[in-house]
């Protein structure tokens, strides 16, 4: 029989930690052990699977729902579960909250007296401040004496979340709760969960199999596989790390950009994007102008035209030129120089019905519907810019920059697309640089020659503000180097030569294989640099 326990009355909220097994009906109908170990600390945990992984068996355990054959479930200094010492707390007494599809709203009850009906035992005064504040939090307050049936789904939800909050859980899970929600209401409800939990910092496991849901709201991801966590980490690691199709097909964001939120028009929210005069509509969200977020599109939500759409107002136009086409498995790839790059996918076949090619002019047509925003906090797991430099911004320091960020996307194990959305990647600038000026062709056949991607590229100087925000700077030349300490003093402890005691000449001259010959060097040089610029990275996710 289990040891009867008493919560201490000033233990606080704190870490859930599991360390359980359990045997499990997997989603074929055969038999597997959920074997997981993890600490969820305040804040949102995603859980990722396919169905029969055993999220929702880790959940019913967590709740006291299901009781597992070994090991311990414990919030703070609170025991929930203990195999060894025989303790099995009660589901009603484990303050966790449990919210499921299902919402069991009670369909003779009001609003208020639904989110109430947990909170019978309490002083009047005291239940009506918390319904109160929770009502509020949740946007509901207006509806507190209407029935369930008398409201929207995406409201019920709200009902559902609001009385599960109200008796202040130590710990929340969600079973997938807004997967039949729109993307509108389903963005408003995760901001409300969102700021609530900013509050009250308790820990939440969230299932789910939405990718704009992970991203907007986890802060940790734990991904399971027939009852096993196979990675776990910050979102954008583990819906990236090969060799994790599923989790890739996840992410689903080829295309991923710095942006900035500029306002509203047509019921729409509008994004600039970063470095360009490009404005993308997506559905509205209540994000405040001035708001860095990113904006993520899958490739092949991309429609493409060889003539200027005329008569679709609904959706983005956006006019640019092909840099490169290739076949990709079952798909053709297309790289689009709009001002930012963009990838689209297509269908074997339709690249002769089109009649795309190399430098064609081509117009992007996108549905805002296709357009995700995602908050800059999810993604920014860090802050490091590298710099370097050459004199014109062309050839040396773009080629440098490139070669940098296959090699962080190499030491990070994540695509390359992703380095500029979580904080960690290479830009070049120049001393004497053309703005806008192309890279070298030279430098770029290459880089195309060492696999490298090319970046669309326009020549930037060295600015204040970018001199502030890099973690290093790197120049060619030791004249360079000099130049910079001169021109920004405060970064001269931070400014160094790519190659101490060496100059990087400019290979002008030289044709595409003095370029070559210029990027297997820095190649080498870099491939050291990298690996003891993020290192500490890769084994704090490890």
């Amino acid at each position: 029989m289990a040891t009867p326990v008493s919560f201490p009355k000033s233990a606080g909220n704190g870490s859930l930690n599991v360390d359980v097994k359990k045997r499990y009906a997997g989603g074929t109908h055969s038999t597997f052990q959920l074997e997981v170990a993890f600490t969820a600390q305040p804040g949102v945990t995603i859980l990722l699977g396919h169905s029969g992984a055993g999220k929702t068996t880790l959940l019913r355990s967590i709740a006291g729902l299901c009781h597992p054959e070994r090991g311990s479930i414990t919030v703070g200094q609170q025991i929930l579960f203990d195999s060894d010492k025989k303790i099995q707390i009660e589901p009603a007494r484990r303050k966790v909250a449990f919210v499921f599809q299902d919402l069991a709203l009670f369909p003779h009850l009001t609003v208020y007296e639904n989110v109430s009906y947990g909170l019978r035992k309490l002083q009047t005064a005291e239940r009506e401040r918390r319904v109160a504040e929770v009502l509020e939090s949740f946007q509901i307050a207006k509806l507190r004496k209407r029935l369930p049936r008398e409201i929207s789904g995406g409201e019920q939800q709200r009902v559902a979340l609001a009385r599960s909050l109200v008796t202040e859980p130590s710990v929340l899970l969600l079973d997938e709760p807004l997967s039949s929600l729109d993307g509108n209401t389903k963005a408003g409800i995760i901001d409300d969960l969102h700021t609530w939990n900013q509050k009250r910092r308790i820990p939440i496991l969230y299932v789910t199999h939405n990718h704009e849901e992970v991203l907007a709201l986890g802060e940790r991801v734990l991904s399971l596989e027939h009852g096993r966590i196979i990675s776990e980490g910050a979102p954008i690691e583990v819906l990236s790390t090969p060799p994790r199709p599923s989790m890739v097909q996840i992410a689903g964001f080829e295309n991923l950009f710095d942006a900035e939120v500029v306002g509203e028009k047509h019921g729409m929210t509008v994004c600039r994007l970063a470095d360009t005069s490009l404005d993308i509509h997506v559905p509205l969200a209540r994000v405040a102008p001035g708001s860095p977020i990113h904006l993520g599109i899958r490739a092949d939500e991309v429609l493409l035209s060889m003539a200027e759409p005329k008569i679709l107002s609904a959706c983005n136009v956006i006019h640019g030129r092909i840099r490169q086409v290739k076949s990709s498995g079952q798909k053709i790839e297309l790289r689009i120089d709009c001002g930012v790059e963009f990838r689209v996918h297509l269908p074997l076949g339709q690249l002769e019905l089109l009649s795309l090619k190399d430098h064609s002019a081509t117009w992007l047509i996108i549905r805002p519907q296709s357009c995700h925003l995602i908050r800059m906090t999810r993604l920014r797991a860090s802050q490091r810019l590298f710099v370097f430099i050459c004199n014109r911004n062309t050839s040396r320091s773009p080629m440098a920059a490139a070669i940098c960020n296959r090699e962080i996307a190499r030491r990070l194990r994540i695509p390359q697309e992703t380095l500029h959305s979580i904080g960690t990647h290479a830009v070049s600038a120049g001393l004497t640089a053309t703005p806008g000026a192309p890279m070298a062709a030279e430098a770029r056949e290459a880089l195309e020659l060492m696999n490298v991607d090319a970046p669309v590229h326009g020549a930037q100087n060295l600015t204040p503000e970018l001199a502030a925000k890099a973690e290093f700077i790197f120049c060619m030349t030791e004249a360079q180097r000099q130049a910079v300490m001169r021109m920004f003093p405060a970064s001269a402890p931070k400014t160094f030569c790519l190659q101490p005691g060496v100059d990087i000449d400019d290979p002008h001259g030289q044709g595409v294989e003095g370029f070559a010959q210029l990027g297997r060097s820095v190649q080498q040089v870099i491939h050291t640099l990298v690996d003891t610029l993020v290192v500490s990275e890769t084994t704090e996710s490890a």
